[in-house]
């Protein structure tokens, strides 16, 4: 049989075709993430919600809005671009989150958790402004409701808005997923409670209504024998939705049944779908938070340790020697290298759940309590609660540790995650310190330098995977400025300045270049605020200065240090250039593929010296 990829070809299956079709789904699914990464184990298990979904609504008319986006390839599959998927999550190819450029069908960009609901009530609101009568869906994994959004959307729902939200319980975030809204889940999807619930529900609606003028009281009066009958109530139907469930969110059958009689419904309603996380494939149904997200099967991977696994090391070895400090992720225990750190000190490890802006002040509040608290968090996701680092930590003077993952170009996740902004938020805030370690000695300095400080908030960020040894082998002193000269028989010549994994393609094209008879010399930061300014004499003298980037240029780090330069008079006469990515949101790829685009390869770089060798335009 030809694989259906579009709309109408789904929706001609018959339910039982369609649901072998869901499981020819996972096969394919299964052979083109493995090959290309992805996320797995999330999307074998929503199959057949994607596959109802496509079947029941009136797409493009009715708007599907995939909560934490990373959970859509079948959307993407069922929506005409089946054909296109192995290209997924590679340069050029399909993104592996909904697009708005990409699709008709992708109605909403989703990146971050939390934010499909009030998207999805946006499309709502709109539609009855318009005189519409189409849905808006919001796909929320349980993991997404410990985020205030979610919350903040429930509380905005009226009682006519046409909003359908999937909740799709997998009892997983990344990790597993934790809270008291957890606790509240497992009470409902217990077989006792869909029992007592579905008899409770048969025996209410069969009670006799005479007259219309009983109709209202008779409502209230079943209202009321559910809050008295069902265990811990409901918090859903509290807050006015219409609940159905909990039902088997991998039956596609039930899946699409209890559509229909949502969309029966002229208001807000919420399914409840237990689904198994990594369904239909062994390994990741045994361990879903490992096949959460999967590497390309050829991606080369670094030699030695990575820097999420040298902060968690070196965090948990701290942490043996000082009981105050205390570590807090969001959903990302595993993700960020706390996983070891939670063994060794469970009851110091707190999971919020997706929630960093609850995070950031719980934070916060631990260091004004005396606590020496540290938040591992993503560099993307660090933007979320860039309020809360302002307002709550730096402006009180609070000793919070902030630890930024995966700073820097990402990969193939795209534009969402890319860690190229936190510089362009911190660098302007009063009082703190930031870090950039290139290696394992430098992160535990960093970690043991914020963590002995009494009012000054520090921030530690560090790229994606592993060091280059290349940077300590030429910077041995691991000072906070470092200068390496290249001899060329030229007076003078010009400097580069880096910080980061990037250095090590600087030291590249820097010894190229000299090679060439060209002097030059590499200024090398590991702090790149709360330096001592003393250390700024190394660029005495210079003629022309190269600041190499991997972050957006405009507010980043070279316009910072040029303006310190300026202050010191240490810029006068000197021709400033800056190589760093444009003002643009950098797409998906391979990290080395971005890079080399942008420039940030020693090719790149060569290229550029050689350019600022001959003329003397001012660019900063």
């Amino acid at each position: 049989m030809r694989p259906p990829f579009t709309p109408e070809g789904v929706r001609a299956l018959s339910t039982e075709g369609a649901q072998r079709y869901c499981n020819a789904l996972r096969s394919y699914l299964i052979r083109h993430v493995t090959e290309n990464g992805g996320h797995l184990a999330s999307n074998l298990g929503i199959v057949e919600i994607s596959a109802a979904l496509v079947r029941v609504m009136d797409l493009p008319r009715d708007k599907v809005i995939y909560d934490t986006g990373h959970q859509c390839y079948v959307h993407k599959i069922l929506t005409g671009r089946g054909k296109e998927f192995p290209t997924l999550r590679k340069k050029g190819g399909l993104s592996g989150f909904p697009r708005r450029e990409e699709s008709v069908y992708d109605a909403f960009g989703t990146g971050h958790s939390g934010t499909g609901l009030s998207a999805a009530l946006g499309f709502a609101k709109a539609a009855r402004l318009k005189g519409e009568d189409s849905f808006a869906v919001a796909v929320i994994g349980d993991g997404s409701f410990s985020g205030g959004m979610v919350f903040e959307a429930l509380n905005n729902i009226s009682p006519h808005d046409r909003v359908i939200i999937i909740l799709n319980d997998n009892g997983m975030s990344i990790g597993k997923s934790r809270g008291q809204l957890r606790t509240s889940l497992n009470k409902l999807r217990t077989p006792f409670y869909y029992r007592l619930k579905e008899d409770v529900g048969e025996f209410l609606n069969d009670l006799p209504l005479v007259g219309e003028g009983l109709e209202s009281f008779a409502k209230k009066v079943k209202r009321a024998v559910k809050r008295q009958t069902l265990p811990g109530g409901n918090l859903f139907e509290e807050l006015g939705l219409h609940y159905f469930g909990p039902a088997c969110g991998n039956d596609l059958g039930r899946v699409e049944d209890l559509l229909r009689e949502a969309k029966k419904r002229n208001g807000p309603s919420i399914i409840h779908l237990v689904t198994t996380k990594g369904k239909g494939h062994e390994l990741a149904e045994e361990d879903p938070t490992g096949f959460h997200g999967i590497s390309p099967k050829n991606e080369c991977k670094g030699a030695g340790k990575s820097f999420s696994r040298m902060f968690g090391d070196a965090v948990t070895d701290l942490a043996r020697e000082d009981k105050k400090i205390v570590c807090i992720t969001s959903a990302m225990e595993s993700g960020v290298g706390l996983d070891g750190f939670g063994e060794a000190f469970p009851s110091r490890l707190f999971d919020t759940g997706i929630a960093e802006e609850h995070a950031m002040t719980f934070a916060a509040g631990l260091a004004a309590a005396g606590m020496k608290p540290c938040f591992a968090v993503y560099s993307t996701f660090f933007q979320r609660c860039v309020d809360q680092f302002l307002h709550d930590v730096a402006l009180q003077k609070l000793p919070v540790t902030v630890c930024l993952d995966r700073a820097g170009i990402t990969g193939e996740d795209g534009a969402t995650h890319h860690g190229l902004y936190d510089l362009n938020f911190l660098l302007p805030i009063p009082g703190i310190k930031i870090y950039a370690p290139a290696s394992e000695k430098e992160m535990r300095r960093a970690l043991e330098q914020s963590f002995s400080e009494k009012e000054t908030p520090c921030v530690i960020r560090y790229p994606k995977g592993c060091a280059e040894t290349k940077i300590a082998e030429n910077f041995p002193l691991d000072g906070e400025i470092e200068k390496k000269d290249y001899e060329s028989a030229a007076k003078s010549g010009i400097i580069v300045v880096s910080f980061g994994r990037i250095t090590a393609e600087v030291l590249t094209a820097a010894e190229r270049f000299a090679r060439s008879g060209k002097a030059v010399s590499v200024v090398r930061f590991s702090m790149l605020k709360g330096f001592d300014p003393k250390g700024l004499e190394v660029f005495r003298g210079a003629e022309k200065i190269l600041f190499v980037e991997e972050g957006m240029a405009t507010g980043g780090f070279s316009h910072y240090l040029a303006s310190l330069l300026r202050k010191a008079g240490l810029a006068d006469g000197v021709i400033l250039r800056t190589l760093a990515p444009d003002e643009k949101f950098i797409p998906h790829g391979s990290a080395a593929e971005l890079l080399a685009e942008c420039g940030l390869s020693a090719d790149g770089i060569e290229k550029e010296l050689y350019a600022l060798d001959k003329i003397g335009s001012i660019s900063v």
